[in-house]
């Protein structure tokens, strides 16, 4: 797989050339993107400070993690997820971007049905303001998701400075626009490292917590892809799965206790899926377990390599094609046996980002065109946001 990088504030990779069928080695990818997508216009100004300062104060360290309790929503979502396992398949998206509902709100200009999910994505941490250009304390997209009948998910591209010291990075390297940041500093509670982390789970909390006040239960997918080591958290194991658990014990003692938590695996290119497993942090800190599948077009290939996978390591867990693109109809996949909990194509930077645009007004896709919507749909256990009971 090669990859192109734009500097940051970050962005996903641009797949360059990868795909697979019945007779290639399985593969998992990065998604393809715009560089655009997440540079803040010009009249955004950094943060005024990016790191803790070294004031020889260390962050409190986590406490005896309280026992778990899920709020009444939440609850009900996961037994929700667990009664409609294997029976039916919930359809989501991905917000373009990071605060947003574009792609479901393209799906149903051109099909006439939303999604049941809504993912979106804390990429914009460092930036984010009370009135800003970004603001994830405002919760109304995500309220009016819920309130209308949806599940509202996140997942977490986590930001920090890159190696040239002004931009931002998630991906790990030595070009100025990637970062080193060592994930291994979790377990040194006297670094810089440590107390960033520390810092920056502790917005993630603040964002999260309207949404527990007015109990909106949330899947959340921090540190995804972890095994491929493409990004920072995943370049150790020990410390990734450290930093999963202080980050779930964090949410526990500040009472979110509205989150779903979901892990999806990634192994190196031409490694064993299962060598992502690694990373699996242990049952009591996992809800949920999924695959990001990028240019797999054949039904059987997806239920044996990636469906059956996670079911056979994890019988005890629901198991959700977390990310895909260009890969087999739903529906091949589901006679096929893979039937997973949930679905969600990852956006179309250029297709969804205006919706006001021309482009919003075409069918095509990079990663699943309305053709594959109209076929899903036409699948009487895809369930839309109508349908979403729990």
């Amino acid at each position: 797989m090669k990859l192109k990088f734009f500097p940051l504030v970050a962005c996903l990779a641009m797949l360059m050339a990868c795909s697979s069928g019945e007779d290639s080695e399985p593969t998992q990818v990065l998604p393809p993107s715009n560089p655009e997508q997440t540079t803040p216009t010009d009249d955004n100004k950094d943060p005024e400070q990016t790191t803790p300062p070294d004031d020889g104060q260390k962050p409190d360290d986590p406490q005896p993690t309280v026992e778990r309790q899920l709020s009444p929503n939440a609850q009900k979502l996961l037994k929700y997820l667990y009664d409609i396992n294997g029976k039916k398949t919930l359809s989501g998206t991905m917000a373009n971007v990071n605060w947003n509902t574009n792609e479901a709100q393209w799906v149903y200009k051109h099909t006439g049905r939303w999604p049941a999910i809504n993912c979106f994505d804390f990429i914009h941490h460092p930036f984010s303001s009370k009135g800003g250009w970004i603001d994830y304390s405002n919760i109304q997209v995500a309220e009016d998701w819920h309130e209308k009948g949806g599940i509202v998910a996140a997942m977490w591209h986590w930001n920090v400075r890159a190696n040239n010291g002004s931009d931002y990075a998630f991906y790990y390297g030595n070009d100025g626009n990637q970062t080193k940041f060592d994930v291994r500093k979790i377990t040194d509670t006297s670094s810089q490292e440590y107390r960033q982390m520390i810092a920056d789970i502790d917005k993630i909390i603040a964002f999260l917590t309207p949404l527990r006040d007015k109990d909106i239960p949330v899947i959340w997918r921090p540190l995804h892809e972890a095994g491929g080591k493409w990004f920072w958290w995943g370049m150790d194991a020990e410390a990734c799965k450290k930093l999963w658990v202080i980050m779930f014990e964090r949410f526990q003692n500040a009472g979110l206790n509205n989150v779903l938590w979901a892990f999806t695996p990634a192994a190196g290119w031409q490694q064993a899926f299962s060598e992502g497993f690694k990373w699996y942090p242990g049952d009591e800190y996992v809800d949920i377990v999924g695959f990001d599948i990028y240019n797999v077009s054949n039904a059987q290939t997806i239920r044996n390599d990636y469906f059956q996978l996670l079911g056979t390591r994890f019988p005890d867990k629901l198991v959700a094609l977390t990310e895909m693109g260009n890969v087999a109809r739903i529906s091949n996949q589901w006679t096929a046996g893979a039937r997973w909990v949930f679905f969600m194509p990852w956006y179309d930077y250029e297709r969804t980002n205006k919706p006001n645009s021309s482009a919003y007004a075409e069918t095509s896709h990079s990663n699943a065109d309305i053709a594959w919507w109209k076929d899903a749909w036409n699948q009487e256990y895809v369930l839309s946001r109508d349908q979403v009971a729990y």
